[in-house]
């Protein structure tokens, strides 16, 4: 596919194009067969649909023409060429998007939304990027800055006109604010639940030499991503791999053995193993149900989140392995022997993904979430000021949480709070 987008793409792309009718006569928003040729020799490379889509009604608000050609990448480096020729330019990254905010044909979120989607690596990362494309946080973002206009607004005649007693009391103004931050922060939690379904977590096996962390990596994994040998410190460097639990990208992470280092090549795969066991969201320790378990990993791992492994399930158990609590069984040889490590896999990367399910969720970029964070604040810093400050105090708090809103769906706010009070209150007359 190659899109043309400006107020001379026609122009543009008509000279290389054979069709009964001339592209500036097509149809909006239907395709026809046309021919790709050269503009120059008149000789034919290819035959592709074309589709143009007159402003403003496309994508970026401009006339817009899209040719879908066959797959060669030479032939479609040939005819992009043609068309830098004929005085367009490559577009930048993202510019199509960009424009389409600028003319109005899509908000900052559902701009944002649109990087959400490119980078979404699991169906449910996809599901929750279509819901933010489709408007699910603008329209709430929205619903909030309304919210909030009314409320300045109210609560400006109050200062202004203390003895008329008109519009809003400050008890009904602080039980707006309550609701409304209660709203807030139940999109901050859903929010922070998107990012983990849309950047996924981080889970490192660690534990002692040979306690079969490689082949408990191949497993998850379901091909043979590190090399597993019998010999204790085969793994002298992080190796990982990505595997979708419960739609969530997991990114796995083995570690060199902690033990004793024997050597400095040893000693600097420890270190890095300790520096996995700190990046990382969950640990696996994996202990040999075998043999006696290194209580001093179970020790240095007390603080982390972590499951405790006990592998090579199918070998006779230690007893001391056996008096440890709070553990699963593992085995990478026996059919379906890290069953019930998954399920447990399921359960930690749900409570992190989400606490009830997708319904409602939504998924952020990083800069809408602090803003949204910020607003939820600056909103309980309004109602702190309500209780213990004069009224003008909780007001600064609310512009504020106003702009913070403006700067999510990426608009200006600046005049409108006074568009409301002459409109709705008619001061002055």
């Amino acid at each position: 596919m190659i899109r043309v987008s400006g107020p001379d793409a026609i122009a543009i792309v008509a000279p290389l194009l054979r069709s009964p009718q001339p592209l500036a006569a097509f149809p909006s928003h239907v395709l026809r067969r046309v021919g790709i040729v050269n503009a120059k020799s008149g000789e034919r490379v290819d035959e592709a649909l074309c589709a143009v889509m007159f402003a403003p009604r496309s994508y970026t608000g401009d006339d817009v023409v899209e040719l879908s050609c066959h797959g060669s990448p030479a032939l479609l480096r040939l005819v992009t060429r043609w068309i830098v020729g004929g005085g367009a330019r490559l577009a930048e990254p993202g510019e199509f998007t960009r424009r389409a905010f600028l003319n109005g044909r899509v908000d900052l979120v559902q701009a944002e939304a649109v990087a959400l989607m490119i980078g979404a690596r699991t169906e449910r990362a996809v599901a929750l990027a279509a819901r933010a494309l489709a408007g699910g946080l603008a329209d709430q973002a929205r619903a909030w800055r309304d919210t909030l206009v009314a409320l300045i607004a109210g609560l400006e005649v109050v200062l202004d006109f203390p003895d008329e007693r008109i519009s809003h009391d400050p008890e009904a103004a602080r039980a707006t604010i309550a609701r409304l931050r209660a709203e807030v922060d139940r999109s901050v939690t859903a929010a922070r639940h998107g990012r983990v379904v849309h950047d996924g977590i981080s889970v490192a096996l660690v534990g002692p030499p040979n306690a079969g962390k490689s082949s408990l990596l191949n497993a998850l994994l379901g091909r043979d991503r590190a090399i597993v040998s019998p010999t204790p410190g085969t793994t002298r460097d992080v190796v990982e791999g990505t595997v979708a639990i419960a739609g969530v990208p997991v990114r796995i992470l083995d570690t060199a053995g902690l033990d004793v280092p024997r050597d400095p090549i040893e000693a600097e795969g420890m270190r890095r193993s300790r520096l996995a066991i700190e990046e990382s969201d969950l640990l696996l320790v994996v202990l040999d149900s075998s043999v006696s378990p290194d209580l001093r990993i179970l020790e240095e791992t007390a603080t982390r989140a972590r499951l405790v492994v006990l592998s090579k399930s199918d070998l006779p158990r230690h007893p001391d392995a056996a008096d440890l609590e709070n553990t699963v069984d593992a085995s990478t040889v026996r059919t379906g022997g890290t069953g019930a490590l998954l399920e447990r896999l399921v359960q930690e990367v749900e409570q992190r993904a989400s606490e009830a399910g997708d319904e409602g969720g939504i998924v952020t970029s990083l800069r809408q979430l602090e803003l949204i964070e910020a607003l939820s604040e600056s909103l309980a810093s309004s109602t702190s000021a309500f209780e213990l400050m004069p009224l003008e105090a909780a007001l600064v708090d609310l512009k504020l949480a106003l702009r913070l809103v403006g700067d999510v769906l990426g608009i200006d706010v600046g005049d409108v709070v006074l568009d409301r009070i002459f409109s709705t209150f008619c001061v002055g007359k």
